[in-house]
């Protein structure tokens, strides 16, 4: 018998880097989407609240499909049905019909969120290793690598279905051919992927139970906040620095880039911050960057100051939004382990709050910027910002009050603990 040796954290990775390639691929080609089904502005935004709707439905039933197939089954589950389901967005012919496939696509993105997240915090628990910067770092850089795959595409003339249902393609046969084969891991072997209802934590003190209930609050509040500050920060960048700054063409596409850019940057190296400082200071330093880097880009505006001191603003917002999710599923690895949760659970929780704040987002920021000019998406991100500068380094604060009180007779694989190679048969 052969052995194969890969790192510890790849293997989740690879799911995150199949969900940000099909999303980045279907972004750049929505354009096309549109005026192949003679969309409106109006109508677009419909069906595209139609996918969004179906990812926060995707959200809350994810936990069922983790508890029939596990982690590493539900991950391969959704992540294939979302392959397919892309090819379907890419060629529905009529309006109702690409409402349709955006809604079921929405809702298998909702089961491969949360399930990938899952895995990933089941693999933090077996390893004693942070990886969730790691993992979402190659998300952010999947679907940038998939945006400029989709720009090349689109400028080639290369039909919609085409492109998209290659990189499905390969997406499918990556969730088959990696997701499915089975490591010899206990995390991963042990059965559906849920704490189990006798070990450490399932009987829960009441003082426990208080401070579970003030976590799941504190970090849903900040779940919200961080979808105020990402949505802005890709959708309406823009849009400001070409009306609110007049910037050239070129210059104003280049504010979503600077804080996509910043995002990846702070994701790359967050899993070696969180282990020298802390999460509880990345946090902090995390959400006052956000805060502090809007309300300069407000007195920019304001000030009528150069369009680059903007675009830096907006890069810098970035830097600091980047680790926010990682660490917000991170904590599903402490409340999973000294509550008797499944992380299937909390990771439902954060990323159905989350798509509720995504959803409402666009509601909020229209009017406000219609009604008070574009450098209001400098005030939503600097308050998304400062609001999770009041939440999420005290939920993890509490969260991470009683490390010690973790479980040694957990699932456990010290053999590859700090990122060693797992062994694959």
């Amino acid at each position: 018998m052969r052995h194969y040796y890969i790192p510890v954290w790849l293997k989740p990775a690879l799911a995150f880097a199949v969900n940000g390639a099909l999303y980045g691929s279907l972004l750049t080609r929505y354009p096309e989407i549109a005026d192949r089904v003679g969309a409106s502005e109006v109508t677009f935004g419909v069906v595209l609240f139609a996918a969004a709707l179906g990812g926060m439905i995707g959200s809350v039933a994810a936990p069922l499909l983790v508890r029939k197939f596990g982690e590493v089954g539900a991950t391969a589950t959704a992540g294939c049905g979302y392959a397919l389901l892309t090819i379907s967005v890419a060629s529905a012919p009529e309006l109702v019909l690409l409402g349709t496939a955006l809604f079921l696509m929405g809702f298998v993105d909702g089961l491969h969120d949360v399930s990938m997240n899952a895995f990933s915090v089941r693999i933090q628990q077996s390893t004693d290793t942070p990886i969730m910067g790691r993992v979402h770092a190659t998300w952010s850089l999947s679907m940038a690598a998939a945006g400029v795959l989709g720009v090349t595409a689109a400028a080639l003339g290369v039909p919609i279905v085409v492109h998209v249902a290659v990189v499905a393609s390969a997406a499918f046969a990556l969730q088959l051919t990696v997701l499915t084969r089975r490591y010899r891991d206990r995390s991963e072997t042990a059965g559906p992927g849920s704490a189990s209802a006798n070990g450490p934590g399932a009987a829960t003190h009441g003082s426990d139970r208080k401070r579970l209930r003030h976590v799941l609050l504190v970090l849903g509040v900040a779940a919200l906040a961080v979808s105020y500050v990402e949505g802005p920060g890709q959708e309406w960048t823009g849009l400001l620095l070409s009306r609110g700054f007049q910037a050239e063409t070129g210059v104003a596409a280049s504010g979503t880039l600077a804080f996509t850019v910043g995002v990846v940057a702070s994701r790359l190296v967050l899993d070696t911050l969180s282990r020298r400082v802390g999460v509880v200071v990345v946090s902090s330093v995390s959400s006052a960057t956000i805060t502090l880097a809007m309300l300069a880009g407000l007195l920019t505006a304001v000030a009528g100051g150069p369009v680059w001191w903007a675009l830096a603003a907006i890069a810098l917002a970035g830097l600091g939004a980047g680790p926010v999710f990682p660490l917000l599923y991170g904590a599903a690895d402490q409340m999973s382990v000294r509550h008797g949760i499944a992380p299937a659970t909390t990771a439902s929780i954060v990323s159905t709050l989350a798509r509720i704040g995504t959803i409402s987002a666009p509601i909020i920021v229209g009017p406000l910027t219609e009604t008070f000019g574009l450098s209001m998406v400098f005030v939503v991100i600097a308050a998304g910002g400062g609001l999770l500068l009041f939440s999420l380094p005290g939920a993890l604060r509490v969260n991470d009050a009683r490390s010690d009180d973790r479980p040694d007779d957990r699932p456990d694989d010290r053999g590859v603990a700090g990122g060693s190679p797992v062994r694959q048969t």
